[in-house]
Formats: structure tokens, sequence, C-alpha cells
């Protein structure tokens, strides 16, 4: 989140003087409809308001209407933008592309909150912010808030909105973020809590350690665990066996065999005579899962079942698990709906990478639950969590740390490229898959234009896929907005070197793994956090040949954005991420935390900068438990409102898969 001050904007000329994001004065010269594949996008041209010579065109990559109907010509407008120039010998007119556009008048000339990508459309949120600052929803009783010294809710949504004219200083932002972060962490200790309840006392199935099925395991996956991940192989075996019921958090960076550990867990239950899930956050992941497992079936005999809210042989699996005829399940939220029977549910294993919220992972455990039993819970993540966080939040009980890389793979070499090296790149992505290899090109999201994002978002991919046709044999395209059977396609084309080069949005982070991927490039990599461009990089070297990533920017590169480039290209590990990325962006930085997708369980928490009265939010959330457990008392109103929206939030979920 950030603030455009609309209050003095610069002239078209300084804008093109001094490239980078501007707000900027200008008139209208032109505004038409272009060309563009399937589609037809926008061109507005623009000049200075003092110069008819100095000229800039503006582009939307999608039939943008609402552009239309404001820049007719001769309007006078206030733009918010990138400007970009590229330097000589390139002829091309400076350009922004997907700028926000404001009739110049008077009402207009305020300080404007700018927003991330959420869902609703600008005008729409901007209107729910300002009306949710005049009504009192704050789920921190006062009587906390006042020992902590917080100030109230309502003020904190006012300033960092601007909504009493000004953007909030510097100074400020860091008390407003730990406000709310208060606010947030309490909510989800209390989600927490309420999931447990319904488990206490309750003791899970002591699994005998199966080294002889593990050890066969080793041999159908065809490479040797290394030391690290032996050693937690062992710790969870041991945690297996015992009665106590398990709650690990298995941390390790991308890369480092995660995978396997779980696998093993898998098989000792399995080796029980028991029932394993594994909860991934995409049908993406959760279908790799299914080719993950072809050797943990080899190995043990046992059966997997695919449990996908997309899959045709959902109803089938189901069924399977129900007869107790198969004893792994696999899927995506669609396990915790009310269809999914696990009669003999001993383990959960949760592929967070920080996507599901611990109210879904303790739903799936809710069904492994029986009258004295629960099974054990181990969950997966590339995030460096302290302890602290981990067990005031989320619950778990012990970590263990993945940080031996097996032997062979050598970190990937990450270089910077400008934009107006983009022919060389992409000649470097036509030689990489003539070779036989395989090649993601990453589209960024668009900031919020005001109109369709998720329109606005495609059409950009589709452009950029239909320009490296021109190129490359065989490109394929991925987004979020594709049915399950599609994404499938798309990559099991990508596998088969049939597409070897796919361009996608970022729903190719998570967990795909493709050991013929061997180059990614990351366009536009300046609008990217930076854990987010390492879980990115981390999808390629993956196999036997080393890994290369390309951070395509824009032009010039300059302060922060290039520290974050330069930084990642120089560390390789998740935990020198994290660090950097905290020194970098500043502790309690507004937004920080959310910067690895729309599916964020965390908005103003932070793993890698915890605050220090964390360990006091869940006493607390036990204290008011304990004296009004149903929330009817008058200061604990708006938090029992909050609470059963989280629990009908979950059942929905549930019941649509």
């Amino acid at each position: 989140m950030g603030w455009d001050d609309l209050r003095a904007p610069a002239s078209l000329r300084e804008a093109i003087a001094a490239p980078g994001r501007h707000v900027f004065a200008a008139v209208v010269v032109s505004a038409s409809m272009m060309p563009l594949g399937r589609r037809r996008g926008v061109r507005v041209v623009l000049r200075d308001g003092g110069d008819e010579t100095c000229k800039l065109h503006a582009f939307w990559f999608f039939t943008a209407h609402g552009v239309l109907a404001v820049a007719k010509p001769g309007a006078k407008l206030i733009v918010v933008g990138k400007v970009v120039v590229e330097p000589p010998p390139s002829k091309k007119p400076p350009r922004t592309a997907h700028p926000d556009l404001f009739p110049d008048a008077p009402e207009t000339r305020v300080v404007r909150p700018r927003y991330p990508r959420l869902g609703p459309k600008g005008a729409i949120l901007r209107k729910a912010i300002a009306t949710a600052a005049t009504v009192d929803a704050d789920p921190l009783p006062a009587a906390i808030a006042a020992r902590e010294g917080m100030p109230p809710a309502e003020e904190v949504l006012r300033r960092m909105h601007a909504l009493g004219g000004d953007a909030p200083a510097d100074a400020d932002r860091r008390a407003f973020v730990e406000r709310l972060a208060w606010a947030e962490a309490f909510t989800k200790a209390w989600e927490r809590l309420d999931a447990e309840e319904g488990l206490a006392g309750k003791r899970a199935p002591a699994l005998p350690p199966a080294a002889a099925t593990v050890k066969k395991l080793e041999r159908a996956l065809g490479f040797a665990f290394t030391k690290d991940q032996r050693e937690a192989i062992a710790t969870v075996a041991a945690d297996l066996a015992s009665d106590r019921p398990m709650r690990r958090l298995l941390l390790g960076d991308v890369g480092t065999g995660k995978t396997a550990v779980a696998l093993a867990a898998v098989a000792q239950a399995v080796k029980a005579g028991k029932q394993a899930a594994i909860l991934a956050p995409t049908t993406v992941l959760a279908e790799q899962y299914m080719a993950a497992v072809r050797p943990l079936e080899a190995a043990t005999g046992a059966r997997a079942v695919l449990v996908s809210a997309g899959a045709t042989e959902r109803r089938e699996g189901e069924r399977a698990l129900a007869r107790r005829e198969a004893a792994v399940a696999i899927g995506t939220h669609a396990l915790l709906g009310a269809g999914v029977a696990l009669p003999d549910l001993a383990l959960v294993v949760v592929d967070e990478q920080q996507r599901l919220g611990v109210g879904q992972r303790l739903a799936l455990v809710h069904k492994g639950a029986r009258e004295r039993t629960r099974p054990h819970l181990l969950t997966l993540s590339a995030t460096p969590i302290p302890r602290t966080f981990a067990l005031a939040l989320r619950g778990e009980l012990a970590t263990t740390t993945l940080r031996e890389r097996p032997a062979g793979r050598p970190p990937v070499a990450t270089a910077l490229a400008p934009r107006s090296a983009e022919a060389a790149v992409v000649r470097l992505v036509e030689e990489t898959t003539l070779r036989g290899e395989r090649v993601f090109w990453v589209v960024p999201r668009i900031e919020d234009t005001g109109e369709d994002e998720d329109t606005d978002e495609l059409a950009s991919l589709e452009a950029r896929a239909l320009a490296l046709k021109l190129a490359v044999k065989g490109v394929g395209v991925i987004h979020g907005r594709m049915k399950p059977a599609e994404k499938r396609a798309a990559m099991q084309a990508f596998r088969d070197g049939e597409t070897p080069l796919l361009v996608g949005t970022t729903v190719i982070e998570v967990g795909v793994d493709v050991p013929e991927a061997t180059l990614i490039v990351i366009e536009d990599a300046q609008q990217f956090g930076l854990a987010q461009l390492h879980q990115l990089r981390g999808r390629v070297g993956r196999g036997s040949i080393a890994g290369a990533c390309v951070l395509l920017h824009e032009e010039p590169l300059e302060g922060l954005a290039r520290a974050r480039l330069e930084r990642l290209a120089a560390l390789s590990s998740g935990e020198e991420v994290a660090k950097a990325d905290l020194e970098l962006r500043g502790s309690g930085d507004l937004g920080g935390t959310r910067q690895h997708g729309e599916e964020e369980e965390l908005v103003y928490l932070d793993p890698a900068d915890p605050w220090p009265w964390l360990e006091r939010v869940e006493s607390d959330a036990r204290a008011i438990r304990a004296a009004d457990k149903k929330l009817a008392a008058p200061e604990h109103r708006v938090l029992g409102s909050i609470v059963a929206k989280l629990r009908r939030a979950l059942a929905v979920r549930e019941e649509a898969g």
C-alpha cells in the first residue's frame, strides 16, 4: 500500500525527464482502440499542457471502456503511472501502461491511497474503507489496547487511508501497523484455540517405526537422502511412534527436500495400516503430489487418490477412502468437504506454503479425530518462522529445519537484465528450449486500474505469449482463471516438452517441480517482493542441470528496487533472503508481508519480525475464553462478530471443497 499525492501534479515534461512512477498533469490528444491478438486494447496519446510537441502514449491491454469515457480529446487529466523512456537509438515515444486517469478538478486534487490487487475495484474498495472507518469494528478489547498504548482502530483506518486529507507521516506508520498487527494476531490466536478445543485431551495412534519401508522408499525415489533429511525423518518417526499427537513444523528452503521427509512419514503411517492425508494449497501442487507418491506406492503397495474440486475421479477416490481401499488422500480444500471420509486417518501433512490458515489445517485433523484419538500433524513451510510465532498463532509445538541441499544441485544463478536487453533474453530462451530444456516466463500482476483486473492481467499474459511465439516454437500459458483440467493439460504439455516455454502468472510460484526446467525469466521483476522472487527462482534447477534466473526490469532501476534485485542475485538461501527483505523494507512496513500472492494467510504480521507482545496475545485470548467463552460481553461484541465470520467462512470453504 502507498499514497499518491494529487494535490500538486508534475508536468508531463517533468515526468518524461525523470522516468519512473509519477503523478502528472496532461491533456488528451486522442483515444482509440488498438488490435491485440483476439482482443482489443486502448491507446491514449497525451501531451504536455504547455508544449504540444511533448507527448506520451498510454496503453491498456484490454477493452478499457472506463478509460475511453474519461479520455476525451482536449480533456485535462491527472495521470498516475510509471513513465518509461527507452534510451537511444530507440525511437519509441515515451509510454506508460495501465495508468490511473482522473479529471483535473479541485475534488480530484487530494491524497489518494494506492492499494495492491485485492479483488474489488479500487473505487468500491475506497468506499468500503470510508464506511468502515465510521463503524466501531475493533476486535481488540479497549482495556488491552490501552495497556499496550495502541490508538483506536477508527483512528488507524482514517489516517492510514488518508481520509483526513493527508498521508500519514513515515514515523507514524510503524505504530499504525503495530495496532493492526495486534488485532490480526488476536483473531488468529482465537481462531486456533477455537479449532483446537475439540481435540483437547485426545491421544494419537502410535505408529511403529518402519525403517525397512523407508529404505525401500529411498530406493524408489532414485536418490540418496541428505544428512538433514535423514535426521528429520528420524525425528518425525520418533514423534509418530508416540501416542502424543505430533504437531511439528518442517522448515526448509526451496529445493531442500521437504517432500521426501513428508513421504517417509506417510510410509510409516501406511505401514501401520493407517491412512494419511496430504493437503496442498493449489490444484497444480496437489496433482504434482500425485506424481510424487508413485515411489511411495511402489515401496508400500498402498493406493493414493486425488481428491480435488476439479478432478473427475473425485467421487471414486472418496469411495475408495471410505472403504479403506486407498491409504493416501491428496487434495486441496476439497479434502475438508463433508463428503470425504477417512476412517483410519492417522497422519495429516499440510504443504501450506503460507496459503492455508490455522483453521483449515485443524479442520482436516478433526476428520481423523475419534472418541479418544486424533491424528498427527506435520506442516511444511519454505519461510523461516520463529518458534514464538509458530507456537502463539499456529500451535506447532516443535520445529525441524532442513538446510542441506541434495548433492550436485548448485544454487540458481541470478542475473539482472534491463528492458533494453529483452531481445537478448528472448534469444537465451530460444537457445534453452532448443537444447530440450524448459523455460518459465512469469508475467507480473498489473496494479489497480479501476477496470476488471483479472481481464487486465490475462490480456497482458496473452500479449506476452503472442510475442514470444514469434521466436520460440511451443509456447504454453497458465494462469489462475483456467479450469483445473486446463491447468493440468498445460503443465503436462510443459513437462512433456510439447510446449517447452510456459508463460504464466505467479500461479507457478507454489511448489511446481519440473526437473527439466532450467531457466526462469521474471518480467518487471521490480514489482515483486524479495520472498516471492526467491520462491519463483526455486522453480528451476531442480534436476541435474544448473538453473538460471533472469530478472527483467524496467529502466532506470534505482533506489530500493535496485537494492532488492541485487540482493536477490547475491543471496541463495531463504533465510538470507528473509533477513535482507526485513532490512530493506524496514520493520513494520505496511504490506511487507503480503507479497507472496493474494491467498496469503497474514497481512500485517511478519514471521521474520515478530512483535515483542506476541506471547501475550495467546494468554489474552485464553483469559477471555475463560471469562466469556461466548463473547457475549459488550466489550467483546465485535470480537464475537469476527469469530462468527471466521467460522462461517471456513464452513463455506469446506462445503465448496
